[in-house]
């Protein structure tokens, strides 16, 4: 295990240097550079952590809620939680992108914080705009950094679907007990 900087540097060279007994490896490292797939994984992995723990915090939090509401006499109350959700959502997604731009910043790559959240902010949600390049050799790092926003996007957008579900399904039983209220069945 490499104890400092120098050494890290020097496993990285050694098994680059395998590339030259193994073409397939030399295409591979070519193609997926040893540094952008540790650095990029590594990073992506944290994001995906971050991401299903603020997932579970926000679900379960959902649920408790949602428990409490039983047959509601109001129907805005879950859309009010529903707007709540899409908040919190957005503000999960606006923390990840800002540990890609921590990342950028603290590992060098990137020497200032607005031009490292602009461009992970656009690479991460795949929008793509901005002439900003990463450092020659760390270009495969920005396809790591979409691919990662792809994930928690897509999953966020999977919960969401779901909790819209459960928000309509609480509205039509509280839509339903109102009108069972107002016109109470008639005896015979």
């Amino acid at each position: 295990v490499p104890t400092s900087p120098a050494e890290a540097r020097g496993e990285i060279l050694r098994v680059e240097s395998l590339s030259t007994e193994l073409p397939l490896i030399d295409h591979l490292t070519q193609v997926m550079p040893v540094p952008d797939f540790f650095f990029g994984g590594g990073m992506l992995m944290l994001i995906v952590l971050i991401h299903a723990t603020g997932l579970r915090l926000l679900t379960n939090r959902f649920e408790k809620r949602v428990q409490t509401f039983g047959i509601l006499r109001s129907t805005w109350r879950p859309d009010v939680l529903m707007g709540w959700v899409v908040f919190l959502m957005l503000l999960l997604h606006l923390v990840e992108i800002w540990v890609w731009s921590a990342a950028l910043v603290y590992s060098g790559l990137v020497d200032n914080w607005r031009a490292a959240g602009f461009f992970a902010a656009n690479t991460y949600t795949t929008v793509g705009y901005g002439n900003f390049l990463l450092p020659d050799g760390w270009h495969m790092l920005a396809p790591i950094i979409a691919i990662s926003g792809l994930f928690t996007l897509g999953w966020t957008g999977s919960v969401l679907v779901e909790i819209v579900r459960r928000c309509q399904q609480i509205k039509a039983a509280a839509y339903k007990a109102k009108l069972a209220r107002s016109h109470p069945p008639r005896a015979n």
